[in-house]
């Protein structure tokens, strides 16, 4: 038999409170899910490890300050953070009260004695409070235009400076070829959809025509850097514009990221293999950091963005503007244990990776796309960081002014955090195997309940020309199902 020890609660704020207690019990859940099936007997049960230890208390004070101990004790219950449990039996925890505090005082039966009753569950997290504060994905364009506004206006500023026709003939060269680059690796998401594209060709269009005329010597010498200034901010906001109207549209999270990390990192070598030897010059460097952190800005709020309508909608196959102001703080996943009927038909009875069951729409994102993208987004800024640094290492480059930089940093930050709560809200990816051939059309409706959602379907599945007409057995499908 374990030693009973005493019981104390140690609040997020440092306060100690010891009490006696009762009968005590703990509570574990079970992460299941119970699949059956018509036409067949017994159940597929999914099992994916433990979840929530939860422990009840009734935690008793004595003596002639019980009542205000207790109220101290209550208020300590109030504070936000993750406080640590000894347990008379059970060990020591770190824990959050969860569930409904109740409070008794009995006059009666019971004088100098209050007893608050409380759940505390284990927190397993072991590294600080996870800071995934409350964020509006209003707040992801508010902060993207603060990085607009500053990035524009330090390009603007370093190419206004460039008096050697050279150094100009070759900055020009170097910004065309910035240019294509962005419309190679972003006009494949920007045709999926018919109505926008038309506006990022006539961007594109705009782009390169500006570009050539940058350094135009019609200007008059009295007011050409202010006139070459205006041009580049004209540069530096259709090219950002140019990036950022396919990182709204809605296609898959891992179509966009794969995308803008190709483009960033064939931004990253056209500078390295200069051709023009401008590389050595600030305004070059200015050229390249508004392709590089444009990249990184744009991918970090579109996929903010997309990810919170995705959220906000999930289940539901509707969707919203890309000005949605939904606020999600941590929405609510669904719980285990839960009990899910499907049809064997012609996929196999239990997935790859163990599970079967109802899907919800497909969507444009999982959680599983979430995480990973949050991650990714992250380790592009530091991607473009330590090319940046690099740089100024090298005394290629001095940065005067870090304004874009702590604005880029703030919207990327921004923008994962938003990623990680909208995540808790969004499906996840199932995989199976058909164990015979299958119409796609039919599957999609016995997955998903509706045909309506079979271009979604086919797109998350990347299935070929062949594999729309019959999907033969054996191949892999991957689709969306709502659980923990």
């Amino acid at each position: 038999m374990a030693p009973i020890k005493d019981a104390r609660y140690t609040s997020p704020g440092g306060n100690e409170y010891t009490f006696a207690f009762g009968n005590v019990s703990r509570t574990t859940e079970l992460k299941t899910s119970v699949f059956t099936y018509p036409m067949l007997d017994g159940a597929t049960v999914q099992h994916q490890g433990r979840g929530a230890m939860t422990f009840p208390l009734a935690c008793i004070f004595h003596g002639a300050d019980c009542m205000e101990t207790a109220t101290a004790f209550e208020e300590a219950l109030y504070e936000r953070g993750v406080g640590e449990l000894q347990h008379p039996i059970y060990g020591t925890h770190r824990v959050k009260p969860t569930g409904n505090i109740v409070r008794e005082d009995p006059l009666v039966t019971g004088m100098n004695q209050s007893t608050v009753t409380i759940t505390f569950t284990q927190h397993l997290d072991e590294d600080d409070e996870l800071e995934l504060n409350e964020v509006a994905a209003n707040a992801i364009d508010e902060n993207y235009d603060l990085f607009e506004n500053a990035a524009a206006a330090d390009f603007a500023e370093a190419l206004a400076s460039v008096e050697n026709v050279g150094e100009q003939l070759a900055v020009v060269a170097a910004l065309e070829t910035q240019a294509q680059s962005i419309i190679d690796n972003t006009e494949s998401l920007a045709m999926s959809d018919r109505r926008s594209f038309a506006d990022w060709l006539a961007s594109a269009n705009e782009l390169k025509d500006s570009i050539r005329r940058l350094y135009d010597r019609g200007i008059s010498a009295a007011r050409r850097t202010e006139a070459i200034y205006v041009r580049a901010l004209n540069i530096a906001r259709l090219t950002l514009r140019l990036m950022k109207l396919p990182s709204r549209l809605a296609v898959t999270l891992s179509s966009k990221i794969q995308g803008y990390a190709a483009l960033t990192a064939v931004l990253i070598n056209q500078f390295r293999n200069d051709p023009f030897d401008v590389a050595k010059t600030r305004n070059a460097f200015a050229a390249a950091m508004l392709g590089l952190s444009g990249a990184v800005a744009t991918i970090a709020s579109g996929a903010a963005i997309s990810t919170a309508q995705a959220a906000a909608t999930s289940g539901t196959g509707s969707s919203s503007g890309p000005g949605a102001s939904s606020r999600l703080g941590g929405a609510q996943g669904a719980g285990g244990g839960a009990t899910a009927q499907a049809s064997a038909g012609g996929a196999s009875a239990a997935s790859d990776d163990g599970t079967a069951g109802t899907s919800q729409n497909p969507g444009t994102a999982s959680r599983e796309e979430a995480v990973e993208t949050a991650a990714r987004i992250i380790d592009m800024l530091e991607t473009v960081t330590a090319f940046s640094d690099a740089r100024i290492a090298q005394n290629i480059f001095i940065d005067a002014n870090s304004v874009s930089y702590i604005n880029l940093k703030t919207l990327v930050i921004q923008s994962a955090k938003l990623i990680k709560n909208a995540s808790f809200a969004l499906p996840m990816q199932r995989i199976f195997t058909l164990d015979r051939d299958r119409q796609v059309i039919e599957l999609c409706a016995e997955l998903y309940g509706t045909v309506d959602l079979v271009d979604g379907f086919i797109i998350s599945n990347n299935f070929s020309i062949d594999e729309i007409e019959l999907l033969p057995m054996g191949t892999r499908v991957m689709h969306y199902v709502q659980g923990a």
